[in-house]
């Protein structure tokens, strides 16, 4: 019954190179998230409280570093299953960094907004502590969620491609 998805995922393993190109687009995300986060610690705008420590930095930043390692990993060997591993991983300390700032919450969302220009911090500025908590619990269960998920469709699609090869 479930079988079909997982033979669907596995005939389209093999990226075609304007698949491995799109790959680009979360390279691009991540980064942009980054400089945002990163301009706030450099520029100093109060977005990160005195609470925020060199822990705190490696919780934030670490995940997000580490997020460009699946869309690299696409990219360089143009396989999807090869890259599921790492997006597990990558899933599982988004999480644990989720769940960490849910407890220890180092921000002041007054300067969320801070980094952007005038014209376009009316995009963020209206997200308030309680929603930034409500986003990481959304993600922490969707990350959840997401682990399991990635987990068998890699371990099944595995075993698909495994079976071909032989």
């Amino acid at each position: 019954m479930l079988e079909s998805p997982w033979r669907k995922e596995a005939e389209k393993d093999r990226l075609k190179d304007s698949e491995r190109a799109a790959q680009l687009v979360g390279w691009f995300f991540t980064a942009l998230a980054a400089w945002f986060l990163l301009a706030h610690w450099t520029e100093d705008t109060g977005f990160y409280t005195t609470e925020f420590g060199q822990l705190d930095a490696v919780v934030l930043f670490g995940p997000l570093l580490f997020g460009i390692m699946p869309p690299l990993v696409r990219t360089l060997r143009g396989r999807k299953n090869l890259a599921r591993p790492w997006d597990i991983i990558g899933s599982i300390l988004f999480v644990l960094s989720s769940a960490y700032f849910l407890c220890a919450f180092p921000f002041d969302m007054a300067f969320f907004a801070v980094p952007l220009p005038d014209s376009l911090r009316f995009l963020i500025d209206w997200v308030t502590e309680d929603i930034a908590k409500v986003v990481l619990v959304i993600g922490i269960v969707g990350g959840i969620a997401g682990i399991a998920w990635t987990s068998l469709t890699y371990f099944k699609v595995k075993e698909i491609l495994d079976h071909r090869e032989r």
